[in-house]
Parts: C-alpha cells; structure tokens; sequence
C-alpha cells in the first residue's frame, strides 16, 4: 500500500501557511507582551531572520530528498539511524503537544462567543477533546480532504487578517510603543523563543512528500511562498498590536488581536476577528494532525520506530493507527487545562514544543551541510556556495532561539532527549543496514 499524491502547489503553500499563521499570530501577541513588551517587533524580525535560513534549508533538502518524513528523512540520509531516531523523536512530540497548545488557543477565542466556557473547565476540556478527534477523523479520511480544507481556511484567515489589520493602522499610537523594552534587551531571546512557535511549520511541506505531486518543484516553492506569506502577516500583525493598545492591556488578554481590532474598529470587527483566530485555529490543527500522522511513517518503515506507525488504511491509504495514536497521546496533554488558565497552558505548551521541534532543525541544517559536501555533484555549483553560507546561519540561529527558551523549558527538554535516547534500543526492531537512497532525487 503507497501514498495517493494529492497535494498540489496550493495544498504545500496551504499546509505551510496554515501551519504558521494560525493560533501562533492570535494569541502570542500576549505572551509576547508579557515577556518583552514592544521589543516584540524586533524580536519577530530577528526570527523571522534565522527561519529565513532554516525555510531555504528545508526546500533544499525537501527537492532532494522527496519521502515522507520530514527532518527525520534528512537527519538518518546524513548522519545514520540514531540522529534520525532523535530527529523524529523530538519532532513526533513536537507536534503532538502542539495540538494540545493549538486547540487550548481556538477555546480561548470561542470562549467570546460562549462565555461558558471560560467558567467551567471541564467544558472546555470536552469541546478540545472533540476537536482533536474530530480532525484525527478528516485526516484518516484522506490528504485531498485534509488538502482543500486546509485552502478554504487559509483563504478565509488571510483574508480577515489583511483587511482588519489593515483597516486597524489609522489607530496606531507612537506612545504605545514607550517603554519600547520594558524587561531590557536581554529578553529579546525569550521572546524570539516564543516566536519560533509562530514559524513551526514552515518545514511541514516536506512531511508528506510521498503525497505530493511534483514534490522536486513543489516542496521548494510551497515552502518559501508559505513562508513569505506568513511572515508579511506575522510582522503586519506584530507592528499593529504594539502601537494599537498599551502593553499592559495586550499582556492581561488571551485574545489579543479581538481586543485591538475591537479598539480600533470596533465590536463588529473584534466579532470578525475571533471568528477567522476559530478558523485558523482549526486550520492549524488540521495541517498540525497531517503532519503528526507521516512524521513517524518513514522511521517505523526503517525499523527505528513503532513499527504500526507505518500502516497505511486499506481503502484511505493514511496512517491511521499513527494519527490515532497520536491523537490520544493529545489528548492526554490537555489535561493542563484542568488545573491552569488559558494563557499559562498555553505559554508552557508552546515554549516545550518549541524546544522539542528546534533540535530537529538544529540536525537539519546541520544536515544540509553534511549532504552537500558528501554529495556535491547533486547540488550546482552556487548551490554549494549558499548552501555553506545558508546552513550554518540557520543552525547558529537555532543555537540562540533554543537558548531563549530558557533553563525550566531546557530541562524539560533534555528528559525528553534522555527518554528517546533509552528508548531507541527498544523501538529499533530492524538492523535498519539500508539507507533511503530511493529517497534521492539528484540535482
């Protein structure tokens, strides 16, 4: 049983752009504003920056090495089965703890339209588990449905967010912006740390490639259009709330941007807006469950993981017990929402899953290197030449946003690089000799 190609140009840009600009762009402008107040605008400069690196080595690998995978397909091609394991270890409980923080950011803006919610949190937790379920469900069904709701979203929130944010400038305030770095200029690390949540995912068109038409031309562009687009939003959305409100009210409000299009525009534009933060919760968690279901795929093919993660459905051709499972680990993260608010579940979800998905670009780029200068005659020469500059600069940019993360985080971190280290022994079924060279896709 193979994979369906059904992912177009639009679907990787979609799966990129949703991944991004989704619950991240709604709720961290608090997190932010807490953390380093106005300083935030730099900050997002600043990552947006490194991840240009990281995006450029992505759509590199990507074109080169199209199976299914992502970071782990790279890590094992150029440094062998343990990096790789590490790779998708990391990268797999990345994503399934993001789904916890990705649903916790979508209640927070359904809680304006049902204010139930925000005073019973076991309802919250019933309506998140319903979610995840939900999406595990469209995704099992297949990656065209996941692919063109994954468009109708991503048309829906871009949409919103340019026109509202755009109608929102007229109310920018200078004054806002003093002080411009509340906490010093020593936080800008924690806050481009918390950024990094923003651009997790600009790697996403390279997990399906299996399932991508095209996927040499299409995992590049989808990876560097997604990521253009989602930075033109992020640095339009970050210049806005910082001059629209006060810090002090962003950092007190899980629903930031409903508060300063709710200022700026007023009730009819705050209602809009946490409509399209619903939306593109929604998107996210739909790309996000995509991305959990063929992370762990290829390593389970190769011996280096469960090996039922590799099962594909009979009659959907999708991994359905590694979404299922996936989905339930999840599910038992949102647990967090029983005993802490909104805004620290959130925070704390995001700076560990961060953490988890930082180490795998950190292999990856350092991967690049590796492949380029092992195998020179599939790159040009002048992709050789960038490819030396590129893949160190995102690698020294990851080394600085996974230091922003800061030590409660780092340690947390490491007990879950000390757990796959002492499970790869156990989940390493094969002697895995043969490497992916089907994966190779020459220059």
């Amino acid at each position: 049983m193979t994979f369906v190609r059904g992912v177009t140009l639009v679907g990787a840009v979609a799966l990129v752009v949703g991944n991004m600009v989704g619950t991240s762009i709604y709720t961290l402008p608090a997190s932010l504003a807490q953390a380093v107040g106005p300083l935030g605008i730099v900050a997002w400069l600043l990552t947006a920056l490194g991840y240009f690196g990281v995006a450029l080595v992505y759509a590199n690998l990507g074109a080169r090495y199209p199976r299914t995978g992502g970071p782990y397909v790279f890590a094992r091609e150029a440094f062998g089965d343990f990096a790789g394991f590490l790779s998708v270890w990391l990268y797999w409980i990345s994503a399934l703890i993001g789904n916890a923080g990705i649903v916790t950011g979508i209640i927070a803006y359904a809680e304006g339209f049902l204010p139930v919610l925000s005073a019973n949190p076991l309802l919250r937790f019933a309506v998140a588990q319903l979610l995840l379920w939900t999406f595990c469900g469209i995704n099992i069904l297949g990656v065209k449905h996941s692919s063109r709701l994954q468009i109708a979203i991503m048309t829906v929130n871009l949409g919103g967010l340019f026109v509202l944010l755009g109608a929102s400038m007229h109310a920018f305030n200078p004054a806002n912006l003093s002080p411009f770095a509340p906490h010093g200029w020593g936080s800008l690390a924690t806050g481009t740390a918390l950024i990094c949540w923003a651009y997790s995912g600009v790697e996403t068109a390279t997990v399906p490639a299996e399932e991508v038409q095209q996927p040499r031309q299409t995992i590049w562009r989808g990876t560097m259009i997604g990521y253009l687009i989602g930075t033109v939003v992020f640095l339009l959305a970050a210049t806005v709330v910082a001059g629209v409100l006060p810090n002090d009210q962003v950092a007190s409000s899980a629903r930031p941007l409903a508060m300063v299009v709710e200022r700026a525009v007023g009730p009819v534009g705050a209602w809009i807006i946490s409509a399209c933060a619903i939306v593109a919760g929604l998107g996210t968690l739909n790309g996000w469950m995509l991305v959990t279901g063929r992370a762990p795929v290829s390593a389970a093919r190769d011996g280096l993981f469960f090996k039922r993660m590799a099962t594909l459905h009979p009659r959907f051709s999708t991994p359905v017990f590694s979404l299922v499972s996936g989905t339930a680990v999840g599910s038992v993260t949102l647990f967090l929402l029983l005993n802490r608010t909104l805004l620290e579940t959130f925070n704390f979800i995001v700076l560990l899953a961060v953490w988890a998905t930082l180490v795998p670009h950190l292999i990856s780029a350092a991967a690049e290197l590796a492949l380029v200068r092992r195998d020179p005659d599939h790159y040009t020469a002048s992709e050789r030449r960038r490819s030396h500059i590129v893949a160190p600069f995102a690698f020294a940019a990851m080394m600085y946003f996974v230091y922003g993360a800061g030590a409660e985080i780092g340690r947390w971190g490491f007990l879950l690089l000390a757990a796959g280290m002492l499970a790869y022994p156990f989940l390493r079924t094969t002697s895995s000799s043969e490497t992916p060279a089907s994966s190779r896709e020459p220059g």
